[in-house]
């Protein structure tokens, strides 16, 4: 955490330690707003490639395609500012922190994200493979984000089979989010990881500790957490 936080964030003037920042932004009762990032002012020229780094390309990629399929709430196959915008804004972003960051990502500017454009952005900028929100920020708080995963595990498991089906999580999503079903089927074959047609409690552990961002927009846990 404290090696990763000066990576990502820059707050002008004198303030408060390093470890201070870091009990901030992890605390679930108070709500982070990240201003202006080194994140979105250093992300105009990669900051380190995918071979530089030593990680396969196809894991880059795998990441950036669970990001895009939870960010695509209403499932029509491209991100839009709107859509960036409001999940970002929920991992504590400030605007122009997400402006930046989707005009970078945006590389034909025409006011939207394709799955590939997602995938190159993922590519050239290592730090979005951590930041809140986009990358494996969580990873850091396994036995917190595994607690999470069963609250919601056992909540989506209306009939207490033991598994999640396609059907239990659609209703849940229709419930409390206003996911389209293209999208929650997305998310679905998200979760779904040895693709057996059900959703085991490993599974929904093993994503919401490798997705930050799914965990956010499942809405289970403080977002720093």
């Amino acid at each position: 955490m404290l090696a990763l936080l000066p990576s990502l964030y820059s707050f002008a003037g004198p303030g408060p330690s390093v470890a201070a920042r870091s009990a901030t932004l992890c605390s679930p009762s108070i709500p982070a707003q990240i201003p202006i990032s080194r994140l979105a002012r250093t992300i105009g020229a990669p900051v380190m490639s995918v071979e530089d780094k030593g990680v396969m390309r196809t894991e880059v990629e795998s990441g950036a395609d669970a990001v895009f399929a939870v960010i695509d709430k209403n499932g029509d196959g491209s991100v839009s500012r709107a859509e960036m915008t409001e999940h970002l804004l929920k991992a504590g972003y400030n605007e122009a922190a997400v402006e930046v960051i989707f005009a970078k990502l945006d590389s034909d500017a025409d006011g939207e994200l394709s799955k590939e454009e997602l995938r190159e952005g993922f590519a050239k900028f290592a730090p979005l493979r951590e930041a809140p929100g986009l990358g494996a920020f969580n990873a850091k708080f396994v036995d917190e984000i595994n607690s999470d995963a069963d609250a919601l595990f056992a909540a989506v498991d209306a009939d207490g089979g033991g598994s999640i089906s396609k059907e239990e999580l659609r209703e849940h999503l229709k419930r409390e989010t206003d996911y389209s079903f293209k999208a929650i089927s997305a998310i679905f074959r998200l979760l779904d990881a040895n693709g057996d047609g059900a959703v085991e409690r490993h599974e929904l552990r093993e994503a919401f500790v490798k997705h930050s961002a799914l965990r956010l927009a499942l809405g289970q846990g403080p977002n720093f957490k």
